[in-house]
């Protein structure tokens, strides 16, 4: 449903005479298929990423062996957001986004060259049980989700300037007018 969606905006588009250089959506893999064939540049929406890596954190948290990993989820929501905002190419949003395992133990200098060292100032942090200890169960398990293949891939891929957030609130206004537990054609639809 997605795909159509997008091959019928696409083609209505390009029959107004615009071409469309790159756009931005979910990570939906007809979508990234369907774009790559097409040759346009595909950025992936920061909102959608985190949400779906922030669920996979929560389980994780959970368990017994990486509740220290509580302390540390809205730094890593924020630090996606960092990570896709204040880069430009895919090679640097990866290694800003990789840099977080070594600020999580309170390393903050790495061996990327892209990345060298964090960007905050140096601070003394009072609370000292928050740091995760090099080799433990739950940095391994952490290191493991936040350095995914599927999650650096999809990294190099977020969009640094356009969220589809406008977009979503759209259609939630569309929604009042045409539910989705009402059937339209696809004219009625459009009229509506």
């Amino acid at each position: 449903m997605e795909k159509e969606g997008l091959r019928r905006s696409l083609d209505h588009l390009q029959s107004n005479g615009l071409a469309v250089d790159y756009i931005v959506t979910d990570r939906h893999p007809q979508i990234q298929k369907f774009l790559r064939d097409l040759q346009i540049t595909h950025f992936y929406d920061v909102w959608h990423f985190e949400k779906g890596l922030s669920k996979k954190l929560q389980k994780l948290a959970k368990n017994k062996d990486c509740q220290i990993l509580n302390k540390w989820l809205h730094a890593i929501k924020n630090h996606v957001y960092y990570s896709a905002t204040s880069s430009t190419s895919g090679p640097e949003k990866v290694a800003n986004w990789t840099s977080m395992i070594n600020h999580m133990q309170d390393v903050h200098t790495h061996d990327n060259p892209i990345y060298p060292k964090c960007a905050h100032a140096d601070r003394v942090s009072k609370d000292k049980n928050k740091w995760f200890q090099p080799g433990s169960v739950a940095l391994y398990k952490v290191e493991n989700t936040l350095t995914n293949k599927r999650v650096l891939k999809d990294m190099e891929k977020l969009s640094h300037h356009y969220q589809t957030s406008t977009l979503e609130s759209f259609h939630s206004l569309v929604l009042r007018f045409a539910p989705k537990n009402v059937v339209f054609p696809y004219v009625g639809m459009l009229c509506r």
